[in-house]
């Protein structure tokens, strides 16, 4: 009996991490409500942003600051279906709203990194899919804030911002 119960908890896993990446991947079908000019404005800092999202994501695993379940295979597609799922579109859509507003662009990062710090962290762990163990929440939201801060940078090297857009 225990048996039949563990083996229908990990079915019940293997089926949420399967919903999990699937609503990750699907939330690119929003990227037709951005105009094709936003998206060639911002796709080079959306590209960096997913590159260094990936190398953070690998040397975590590394160093073992977070801890991502199951076998090699599994373990790259959860990093993957976060790199190139839900992290490059929310880049694509803050800098599309807030690019050239600073401070909008901070609160909104700050925002989403909260979010996602907290309660997308907190189901993500439950559900096994991801496991903070040498890396906390605040931790997270200081590294993101401040490559966030780097890409506005960068963003602001491509396209320089007129006076009357900056506020």
């Amino acid at each position: 009996m225990q048996n039949l119960e563990k083996k229908r908890k990990e079915v019940n896993q293997v089926m949420l991490t399967l919903v999990v990446r699937f609503v990750l991947l699907m939330s690119w079908v929003t990227v037709r409500f951005i105009p094709k000019q936003s998206i060639r404005k911002y796709i080079p800092v959306t590209i960096l942003a997913s590159l260094i999202t990936v190398t953070v994501s690998f040397i975590g695993v590394h160093y073992e600051f977070w801890e991502v379940k199951g076998g090699a295979k599994k373990r790259l597609w959860n990093i993957l279906t976060i790199v190139i799922g839900i992290f490059p579109l929310g880049c694509l859509w803050i800098f599309h709203l807030t690019f050239g507003k600073f401070w909008l662009y901070v609160l909104a990062n700050f925002l989403n990194n909260i979010i996602y710090a907290y309660p997308i962290v907190s189901v993500l762990e439950k559900i096994k899919f991801i496991k903070y163990k040498k890396f906390n929440r605040m931790s997270h939201i200081l590294v993101t804030m401040t490559y966030s801060l780097l890409l506005y940078k960068y963003q602001m090297f491509l396209t320089p911002i007129t006076k009357n857009q900056e506020k």
